[in-house]
């Protein structure tokens, strides 16, 4: 190879590969969705919004390449809407190399998706967990490949069993409710992990810190009550965060070569992995989410009640 292709492979390593990005028009998403195409990857994103979706992949077809966005539009709050969206990936696509799950929710009051479910359960945990079990045959299909889940270093303010009170019917805080759901998302993936290891498919978690993005700005003083007295400190932060550095940080673990033999790894705020805590490590707790998100995304009213072209999990 001549000096100059070499020169044009390393400012795009990531040409030929496939990457899909959840909630990607905008904030933490759509940074790491720019920071994978700019690097040489076709990246699909998704989002509720074709407008927004429109302007999103003109904008990376722009800066980045021609052929290196597609949207896609989706509904991740219900079962259904991932196993329609992962449908039109497989039509898509032939195989993904990178699936990072990025969309989140965080509500300022308790209200449930089309399968009565906690929307924030819906959206934290139970989503994902499906996206990622629908898309296994497409991450299995040429391996190595990478799923990567972004969590918050919320989850660690969780202080109760992980399995009680799943849908906040009992009580809701929306903080809470955001923290408990991140820690069944931790507790699931690391589960994913282990499964996924004999098939060269990583799984990894990444805080991408704070950053100003929709989701931050929605939130209020009475999201998470225990920092009321310090909400002004806090919002002046979260203010003058940027989510470009946030979505960099996700498209590293997504991508680079340093992180390529992780999995089961939590990263947060630096490249190499953050110590988990012994109620995360656990491996009972960790195969007691997996097989909650199994339950929760079969028996859903929104399922699709057919089995998923080559889907397999390895024996834990």
């Amino acid at each position: 190879m001549s000096a100059t292709a070499n020169a044009i492979a390393n400012r795009r390593p990531l040409r030929g590969r496939t990457a899909l990005i959840t909630g990607a028009t905008a904030g933490i998403g759509y940074e790491t969705a720019r920071a994978l195409a700019c690097s040489g990857a076709r990246v699909l994103v998704t989002g509720r919004d074709p407008a927004n979706g429109e302007r999103a992949t003109a904008t990376l077809a722009r800066d980045c390449g021609a052929d290196s966005a597609a949207f896609l539009r989706a509904d991740h709050g219900t079962v259904g809407g991932n196993q329609d969206l992962a449908d039109r990936v497989r039509a898509t696509v032939a195989r993904l190399d990178v699936l990072v799950n990025n969309v989140g929710g965080l509500y300022s009051h308790r209200q449930e998706t089309a399968d009565g479910y906690e929307a924030t359960l819906a959206m934290n945990f139970v989503g994902p967990y499906t996206l990622t079990a629908e898309l296994l045959p497409l991450l299995t299909e040429g391996g190595p490949s990478r799923c990567v889940n972004v969590v918050s270093a919320g989850f660690k303010m969780w202080k109760t069993d992980p399995f009680t009170d799943l849908h906040s019917t009992d009580q809701f805080v929306s903080g809470d409710a955001y923290a408990h759901t991140k820690l069944l998302n931790v507790l699931a993936s690391l589960a994913w992990a282990r499964r996924l290891a004999p098939d060269n498919v990583t799984v990894n978690l990444v805080h991408p810190g704070m950053s100003w993005t929709p989701m931050t700005a929605s939130m209020t003083a009475q999201t998470i009550p225990s920092m009321r007295l310090i909400w002004p400190v806090l919002r002046f932060w979260q203010r003058h965060a940027s989510p470009v550095k946030a979505g960099r940080r996700v498209a590293f673990v997504a991508s680079s070569s340093d992180t390529a033999a992780y999995t089961g790894r939590y990263i947060e705020g630096r490249a190499a992995p953050n110590r988990l805590s012994e109620r995360e490590l656990d491996l009972d707790n960790q195969d007691l989410a997996w097989t909650l998100g199994e339950e929760l995304m079969t028996t859903a009213p929104t399922h699709h009640d057919r089995q998923t072209p080559g889907r397999k999990v390895s024996p834990r």
